[in-house]
């Protein structure tokens, strides 16, 4: 079975001896997406190749999340299959990475003590030697230091789609969310300066790519001990000037560092896309309080307002935590109008759980387990309900889309977005050129996507202007 995420490094390496072959499961979010390509990159340099057959691989990784305790358990479950399998065949490499290495360290041995290598989120660049270390008879391997620098070359893009690459800006975390593990497991706030990411995204436009996003933990936050005035907004004007690179995101982003340069930056630049993923978390000044969050609702809301009034077709999506420890029906009532009056695009509700490492852990968590499902089922019908509504508006419209593949639901669909975030089906040829624009009239919708039928190509540039800004607005 094909692993989530990863694309081979070249389907036709059928001689690559089966010590070099390497099997990846991904779990989490973008920026372990991301570290799997720079891994697996960073091996194909040492002749090592990507198998999706986790019994033809002579290196198996499991890059985790410990986000969500469900995640980390899953990834345990898994590799603990194999501990038979690693009994019967010493040259086998089993490597754990990421958060939940970086987390748990040298006590994941006792766990799990078949694994050669516990690898955190800033040693990975240095796979192929421990994994040579391993295979001379080394004992097991843990390299979790926080300080190592950012060292990686990106010459390829080795994600799942040949026309969008995610780049990454930034690593590590400043803030202190009462519930959050990041700061744990990725560290300080580290900026790559912008001529390094700039450089990158030029190597990826001359290979195909037409749509990067931009991460990190708090990318909105970029350029932190840069100087300069460099911020986000740098590499949005940045990016401008690169050929054959048509559309710009970035994610995830946080409701403080949502200034007006960069404001300006998604109004003006015409490649920077009109969407934006903004966590609220919850709807109430109390429960933000007591998250940590740093603003209040009052804040979230003028932040939103700002953006609706500068950037033409603006859409936004979000994400809230319900069941916090303390949260009363008047809290959660509070996140039930903040959908409302924000009118999201999109969201996500996740139920809270209590993660080791963090300073809520250390609060009774006393919402109970019915009241987080009940809760969460209602929010999420709302932000759906709200999002069918927008989304029907666009029936009977043309959109252009960029495509990005076959529909995991119907192969005989093909699948892409449009510059704010909305995905659209559509019937398509079976060779249907992926990263190809496209113009599909819309014909129904759903909650959380629309449907239609092409009706041509986009022939020339799909960048669209955008209105410039009223020039009386403080830039500033």
């Amino acid at each position: 079975m094909k692993p989530p995420y990863l694309m081979t490094l070249d389907e036709t390496a059928t001689e690559v001896p089966r010590d070099k072959r390497v099997y990846f499961e991904v779990f989490g979010c973008q920026m372990n997406k991301l570290d799997s390509e720079l891994m697996l990159e960073s091996l194909s340099q040492s002749g090592y190749t990507l198998t999706h057959d986790v019994e033809d691989a002579g290196v198996i990784i499991y890059n985790t999340c410990s986000i969500r305790e469900k995640a980390e358990e899953r990834a345990y479950s898994r590799l603990g299959s194999f501990k038979k399998r690693k009994a019967q065949d010493p040259n086998l490499v089993i490597a754990l990475t990421g958060c939940v290495a970086q987390h748990h360290e040298s006590a994941l041995l006792a766990k799990l003590p078949h694994v050669d290598m516990i690898v955190g989120t800033r040693e990975f660049h240095r796979l192929s030697d421990m994994i040579a270390e391993v295979r001379s008879g080394a004992e097991p391997l843990v390299a979790t230091e926080l300080d190592s620098p950012l060292e990686f070359h990106r010459s390829q893009n080795m994600g799942p789609s040949s026309c969008q690459a995610y780049v990454s800006v930034m690593r590590g975390c400043d803030q202190v969310c009462s519930y959050c593990i990041v700061p744990t497991t990725r560290g300080k706030e580290v900026s790559r300066p912008p001529e390094v990411i700039l450089e990158e995204i030029r190597r990826l436009a001359e290979n195909g790519v037409r749509e990067v996003t931009f991460l990190g933990q708090t990318v909105n936050s970029y350029g932190k001990r840069l100087g300069d005035g460099v911020g986000l907004h740098t590499l949005l004007y940045g990016v401008e000037d690169i050929a054959g690179i048509e559309r710009v995101r970035f994610i995830t982003s946080h409701p403080r560092y949502m200034r007006p340069k960069l404001i300006e930056a998604m109004a003006t630049c015409e490649k920077a896309c009109e969407y934006l993923h903004l966590p609220v978390q919850s709807g109430s000044s109390s429960m933000l309080a007591r998250m940590k969050r740093t603003y209040d609702r009052d804040f979230f809301l003028k932040v939103t307002d700002r953006m609706r009034n500068r950037i033409a077709n603006f859409a936004i999506a979000t994400d809230f935590i319900v069941g916090f420890p303390g949260e009363t029906d008047e809290e959660f009532e509070d996140s039930m109008s903040l959908a409302c009056e924000v009118g999201f695009d999109h969201g996500y509700v996740f139920k809270y759980s209590p993660r080791p490492g963090t300073v809520s852990h250390r609060i009774a968590d006393d919402v109970p387990e019915d009241v987080k499902k009940e809760r969460n089922n209602a929010l999420m019908n709302q932000i759906m309900d709200i999002a069918q509504v927008k989304n029907e508006a666009y029936v009977g419209s043309t959109l252009e889309i960029l495509v990005e593949g076959p529909s995991k639901n119907d192969p005989t669909r093909f699948t892409g977005r449009t510059r704010n975030h909305r995905i659209v089906s559509f019937a398509a040829d079976a060779d249907e050129p992926i990263g190809q624009f496209l113009q599909v009239k819309v014909d129904r919708a759903t909650g959380t996507s629309l449907w239609g039928s092409k009706v041509g190509c986009s022939t020339e540039s799909p960048t669209i202007p955008k209105p410039r800004l009223d020039p009386a607005h403080d830039a500033s």
